[in-house]
């Protein structure tokens, strides 16, 4: 039937029915304040960008952990499993590599083509010679060697994938005639530099860069003609781990002019390409699993069967010495990352130059950077070590925080043993956690520190290596260096982060407190993301747009306790003011937005006195 309107009217009478219009959006709000980023070695995931793990697929993204006796660079795959389990929602992970890394194509095959001569003398095989050295060997084959005669067994020797050479192993005896050498013709598999010049398979990147190998098998499904099994060219194939957990399963055609029933690409390539960037796949010559294949049909007890390779480390990490031209690169991937984050992890680093690279991602990105001093270390070697950093020259110190723990505990995902395991990154995930609890105007508490009797270390046999005196507490304060230790309360003690400073260099202001970087970091990104929903609009409807979200904004950061009445006359009483309008000198295309706060503060100190009356 036809419809009472039409979408574009002309000169002529009619009914236009125009688009629908959504005045309902209101500004979104995401759940980075529940994330974090790192730059971390770890034996596990990609090294061309970043990548998210959560607690659900921290052990296949990242792997299972590597002994910290074999290199402190471990810790922070402790520290990203400890956060996923205590708060943190995701973690942003920007693996470090170095220019000797190296990504390897799996390779399957199957050989072809190879006829090997035996020659006999007094009854035994006394060489062998190789007529044809075929091509599409990625394993050195098995070699049969028929009657009459028993016992002889041969060898070769496969240059890429060809046989070149071959050997008699033992003569064996009673051979009248010289016998036939069968050449197995199985598939196989290897990791190679490049794809071979032969014909081959198929083969696979696979860029998630495992250290510890990857495997993968694949089938056809039966096909008839005729009621003969035939040939077939689709097959399905599965990516697994050395622990056989599945990465990925796809099925489709080694046929690039193959199409599904809705005349789609049933190409294989085409479809992993589609559905991951993860995996490479290139198809070779040979292009059908035949019939007496290991990966073809099903066997006598009616399983598939699946032809599989062993496990083949297709990753060479290169080693672990990094330069400062691969932390920048690092810090480069994760700062232009589409993934959103709040916090940046150190991972326990004591590298300066890598510190320096997430120092300098804080500043680029507004985003708090949470450190540790190492846990071995006294007060004063502990204030030396923040002092080398520099971290309060930075115009952004407000963003840095220094956590120094001396104390040794069991490794919370059990792979090492009692050591320093550092707190800055726990720090983070319960931030995270803290952050997930939003009023009913998606404020969190984030005017509550990290800090005292509401948040402690809940790691097992925790003791503490270092008990630092008052002038020593002073010390590490005056440094902006947060102590995590023993504490006595009110029902007992307990290991608790004491203190909730950041780097900046100031005695007497807002900004030395970390509960203020947490909500004005946050109020300048709700702003700032808020601004770009506005250009390009008319001038005078970015400015009334903005000046009624800045409204709306700072109402609520007043109800949930992060804004308090400000003493300052300029505030008139309030806990905010706001200017926004066209610039004075450029009012044709530039607008200027300013806003003025006064954030709640912490009870760091509290002086008690009595007094005796008569």
């Amino acid at each position: 039937m036809s419809t009472a309107f039409v979408r574009q009217l002309g000169a002529e009478s009619g009914v236009q029915l125009n688009p629908l219009r959504d005045n309902s959006e209101i500004p979104s709000q995401d759940n980075s304040d529940q994330v974090f980023g790192i730059m971390m070695r770890a034996t596990r995931g990609r090294i061309d960008k970043p990548f998210a793990v959560d607690r659900g697929n921290v052990f296949k993204r990242l792997g299972r952990g590597e002994p910290v006796r074999v290199s402190a660079l471990n810790k922070a795959w402790i520290q990203v499993v400890e956060a996923v389990n205590n708060g943190a929602y995701q973690a942003i992970v920007q693996r470090l590599s170095t220019e000797n890394a190296k990504i390897k194509y799996l390779v399957a095959s199957v050989g072809a083509g190879a006829v090997l001569t035996a020659t006999v003398a007094a009854g035994a095989v006394t060489a062998i010679e190789v007529t044809e050295g075929g091509s599409g060997y990625l394993a050195v084959p098995t070699i049969t060697v028929g009657g009459p005669g028993t016992g002889a067994q041969v060898s070769v020797t496969v240059e890429d994938g060809t046989i070149v050479s071959a050997s008699v192993v033992a003569p064996g005896s009673g051979y009248t005639v010289a016998p036939e050498l069968g050449v197995s013709s199985e598939y196989s598999f290897a990791a190679q530099d490049e794809l071979p010049d032969g014909p081959f398979f198929f083969a696979l990147k696979h860029l998630e860069c495992f250290n510890d190998g990857i495997k993968v098998q694949f089938r056809a499904e039966e096909k008839t003609e005729g009621g003969m099994p035939v040939e077939n060219g689709r097959i399905s194939l599965r990516v697994l781990d050395r622990d056989d957990v599945a990465l990925f399963e796809f099925e489709g055609s080694l046929d690039p002019d193959a199409k599904d029933d809705y005349g789609n690409t049933a190409y294989l390539p085409d479809l992993i390409s589609g559905q991951t960037d993860a995996v490479e796949f290139f198809v070779g010559a040979i292009r059908t699993v035949q019939p007496d294949s290991a990966a073809y049909g099903y066997d006598s007890n009616f399983f598939p069967k699946w032809a599989s390779s062993p496990v083949l480390v297709c990753f060479e990490e290169g080693g672990t010495g990094y330069t400062t031209q691969d932390y920048m690169r690092a810090r480069e991937l994760l700062q232009y990352t589409p993934f959103n984050y709040a916090y940046i992890s150190s991972g326990m680093t004591e590298a300066p130059a890598l510190l320096a690279q997430k120092a300098q991602l804080a500043f680029d990105t507004n985003r708090q950077l949470r450190f540790d001093v190492p846990g071995n270390l006294n007060p004063e070697a502990a204030v030396a070590f923040v002092e080398q950093l520099n971290m309060g020259a930075s115009l952004t110190a407000h963003l840095m925080h220094a956590f120094w723990a001396p104390l040794k505990s069991d490794d919370p995902t059990g792979v090492n043993g009692k050591d320093f395991y550092g707190s800055a990154t726990l720090n983070i995930a319960y931030a995270c956690g803290r952050n997930a609890q939003t009023d009913t105007k998606g404020f969190a508490p984030k005017n509550y520190p990290i800090a005292g009797r509401e948040w402690p270390i809940r790691r097992t046999r925790v003791t503490q290596t270092y008990t630092p005196r008052d002038q020593e507490l002073n010390a590490l304060a005056r440094a902006k260096i947060n102590p995590v230790m023993w504490e006595v309360y009110t029902g007992g003690g307990r290991y608790v982060f004491r203190d909730s400073l950041t780097c900046a260099l100031v005695d007497n202001s807002l900004k030395k407190l970390i509960s203020v970087a947490d909500m004005s970091t946050s109020i300048d990104d709700a702003v700032t993301r808020f601004n770009k929903d506005t250009l390009q609009l008319p001038m005078s409807v970015a400015v009334k747009r903005m000046r009624d979200y800045l409204k709306v904004l700072f109402d609520g950061a007043t109800s949930a306790g992060w804004l308090v009445a400000s003493d300052d006359p300029a505030m008139g009483g309030m806990s905010y003011r706001f200017d926004v309008r066209p610039n004075e000198q450029r009012p044709y295309d530039r607008m200027d937005v300013s806003y003025w706060l006064r954030y709640d503060g912490v009870a760091r100190q509290i002086f008690t006195t009595q007094t005796l009356n008569r």
